[in-house]
């Protein structure tokens, strides 16, 4: 009887320990994943340097581009930066800061249209457009499972 009553409290103490790690799991999720938790914390002048390397490695820039786009990437993160930290908690405008951040890329975009040759940019272009479309798939798999979840919690609550 001894036995049987410490294997059910040992049972019970594992259970508890792993759903207390299961309420965690969100952040670490989002931060393995990559998201911004993983590079909240970078400087403007790690962005562009990391933009840099990535572009050099996927487009092969010559010694002569590299510190144009450098300098492309890093006057965007800075500005981009900036405009985050205008951006306060509970701040409705959102729509405006969204408008403001999209002004910031197509300036970007055309700085690198003049630094690239013409078949580098439609390469670049390209990679974008398919980097922004993975991006509002996870949005809509996100979205989709909060709906889920606050289905359950309604149903779970009736």
């Amino acid at each position: 009887m001894k036995k049987m009553l410490l294997l059910l409290t040992v049972t019970a103490l594992s259970f508890t320990a792993a759903q207390a790690q299961d309420q965690l799991a969100p952040n670490a999720r989002k931060e393995a994943r990559g998201g911004q938790g993983k590079h909240a914390d970078r400087t403007p002048e790690q962005r562009a340097d990391m933009q840099t390397q990535r572009l050099t490695k996927q487009l092969g820039l010559s010694a002569d581009q590299q510190p144009k786009v450098r300098a492309i990437f890093l006057a965007q993160a800075t500005e981009m930066q900036s405009l985050r930290g205008q951006m306060t908690p509970g701040s409705t405008d959102r729509q405006a800061m969204g408008q403001q951040m999209k002004a910031v890329m197509t300036r970007t975009d055309e700085q690198l249209k003049t630094a690239l040759t013409a078949e580098q940019y439609t390469k670049y272009a390209a990679q974008r457009d398919e980097r922004m479309d993975r991006m509002e798939d996870r949005k809509a798999e996100v979205k989709a499972e909060k709906k889920t979840m606050k289905s359950k919690t309604k149903i779970k609550a009736s």
